[in-house]
């Protein structure tokens, strides 16, 4: 049979696309968990970033265990795709009940170890999943079908910040969002007003709290006070005079920074955080069961294992895996390292900088909308690359290619709408989606040309979100960061692991290894966002916020990618392996 007309095995494929989603909706998740975390345990913006640590770390983990144990036996030929799925997903369940003893002791590391477990699922998920959706079909529709697969992921990705939002702050109030039309003296006394009702509620929730013994509530409400007395104090200096002086409106603007400092570094008593926490463990709840029923639903499922019949193909002695021999894999592991990096960094730090008075003052329960904003520009991608697994001719490929952005956009709003949110700010949006599709009609089907172009588009996107002048617009250009990392992971492991043949299962590995990244990133661009709170940072630098110019940091991610995309194909082509030009 040849392989090349071999139809994709769609009821398989529907199987395994589940666990695409789950990956999805937990990675999304952990966003909402940052600022949360960041606000009850009192945390800088480098220790929020360990939330993503602890995750993707667990992947760079689970990933070397993996490998070692495949170096004596290859597990998926031994065991089974479905099995080792089934594994991974039984492990990821553990780690997500675990978020029941965390939320009760209200302890940071204990929330962090059970991320982890879910993490180490996930990895072995991963290794199992992604060659597993290449190979479900024709090797030419391969990428194709991965992308389609990191669709549903993103599907998973814009539903979990919006459900696990309604979950920890309800449905939203659309008469929070700051009106666009204040000005100075009026945006001051907004962001005054919103900081004290915030202050004030968490009084009142202290009060009823009948679990906090009464020297704490005294202690902690005698602090919070103070800091309503200063915000008053403000307040009453903004009223009695209107026509505040530039100078003046910086004075009052430093106070409430002072102010803010000051309620981000109140710890209050352990048994209060334990309630604001509670709600943290229900979604996981659901997740660890979820988790369980496709464990079994996998067991039972008609997936095949390709690599039984790939083993039989060979008849040479077995050799020796040289990572050093594949130049496309070493490079492509950096690559993979610096895309889940930037991917994740652009948007866990995104909540910190939504929260400075230059991008709005957002509070952690209006941020939901963004960070499904963020993850849908991936599905938005995502979905318009997966059109090619379709055969359909050219003119209702060309008219999907603009249209199904579209309604995926559509699905974004419309499921913040359900949350009660106002996103109407983000009307706007489809001015970046259409630059997106038109700049995949310039990458074409070349994984190499696309990763070089959307590398490009990344760094450009990034430079005009650090000195975009109107910051209501500025938010949008970082946020397209996702568009364009969307079709990044099929392109980079197709390139990755052309040419390895029977050692595909292995390079796999050390690539999923590299997720790492979306641990590491973050923190040295939370550690940058830090630099606000010493003395050194308070006059920022270029006229910005530290935690603005972190997003510097992307910029230089989507420089190699760009580079590996140009790179790469000129290795290959070395290397005499034609590749199928067939990624979007």
């Amino acid at each position: 049979m040849n392989q090349n007309n071999e139809q994709t095995k769609w009821s398989q494929f529907t199987s395994l696309v589940i666990v695409f989603f789950f990956w999805g909706f937990v990675a999304a998740s952990n966003d909402i968990l940052i600022p949360v975390f960041k606000k009850w345990f009192v945390l800088s913006q480098l220790e929020s970033q360990l939330v993503a640590w602890a995750f993707y770390a667990a992947y760079f983990v689970g990933s070397v265990i993996f490998f070692l144990m495949s170096l004596k036996t290859d597990l998926l030929q031994k065991f089974g795709y479905k099995k080792t799925l089934s594994v991974g997903l039984v492990i990821s369940a553990i780690g997500a009940f675990l978020f029941f003893p965390a939320a009760a002791t209200a302890n940071f590391w204990f929330f962090l170890s059970a991320l982890f477990i879910v993490g180490l699922g996930f990895s072995v998920q991963q290794i199992v999943a992604n060659p597993l959706a290449i190979k479900m079909g024709s090797p030419n529709t391969g990428a194709h079908r991965l992308t389609m697969a990191g669709g549903i992921n993103s599907l998973g990705t814009t539903i979990g910040p919006i459900l696990v939002g309604i979950v920890l702050f309800g449905t939203g109030n659309k008469k929070e969002v700051i009106p666009s039309d204040l000005s100075k003296t009026e945006t001051l006394v907004y962001e005054y007003n919103t900081l004290k009702t915030e202050l004030e509620n968490n009084i009142l929730d202290l009060k009823k709290d009948t679990h906090v013994a009464s020297k704490e509530k005294l202690e902690t409400a005698t602090k919070v006070n103070e800091q309503i007395a200063q915000l008053n104090s403000g307040l009453s200096a903004l009223e009695a005079n209107t026509t505040a002086s530039e100078q003046q409106l910086d004075e009052l603007s430093k106070q409430l920074d002072t102010t803010k400092k000051l309620s981000a570094n109140t710890l209050y008593p352990k048994e209060f955080v334990k309630e604001k926490l509670d709600m943290v463990k229900i979604p996981f709840l659901v997740l660890g069961i979820a988790f369980i029923l496709v464990a079994i639903f996998m067991l039972f499922s008609k997936i095949e294992d390709p690599a039984k019949e790939e083993e039989a193909q060979i008849d040479e002695a077995p050799e020796k895996f040289n990572i050093a021999k594949y130049p496309q894999l070493i490079l492509g592991m950096i690559a993979i390292f610096l895309y889940v990096g930037v991917e994740v960094s652009i948007i866990s730090n995104l909540p910190a900088l939504l929260h400075t008075r230059e991008f709005g003052s957002v509070l952690e329960n209006n941020i939901a909308p963004f960070i499904s904003l963020y993850w849908g520009s991936l599905m938005i991608g995502r979905w318009n690359g997966s059109i090619n697994v379709f055969n359909t001719s050219k003119s209702i490929n060309l008219i999907l290619k603009f249209v199904v952005p579209f309604i995926a956009f559509g699905i974004i709003i419309f499921a913040n709408n359900l949350s009660g949110k106002d996103v109407s700010s983000f009307y706007i949006y489809p001015i970046w989606i259409l630059i997106f599709v038109l700049m995949s009609f310039i990458g074409g089907k070349n994984a190499g040309k696309t990763l070089m172009i959307f590398g490009l588009a990344g760094i450009l996107m990034m430079i005009c979100g650090l000195f975009y002048p109107d910051k209501n617009i500025a938010k949008y250009f970082l946020i397209s960061g996702g568009l364009f990392c969307s079709i990044m992971w099929p392109a980079i492991f197709d390139l990755a692991i052309a040419g390895l043949g029977k050692n595909t299962g292995k390079a796999s590995s050390f690539l999923i290894m590299m997720i790492l990244g979306g641990g590491i990133v973050p923190l040295v661009q939370g550690a940058i966002c830090d630099i606000d709170n010493s003395t050194s940072g308070e006059n920022g630098i270029f006229g910005m916020t530290y935690t603005h110019f972190s997003y510097i940091i992307p910029a230089l991610c989507f420089l190699y990618i760009a580079f590996y995309g140009y790179i790469t194909p000129k290795i290959l082509k070395k290397q005499n392996i034609v590749i199928n030009e067939s990624i979007e």
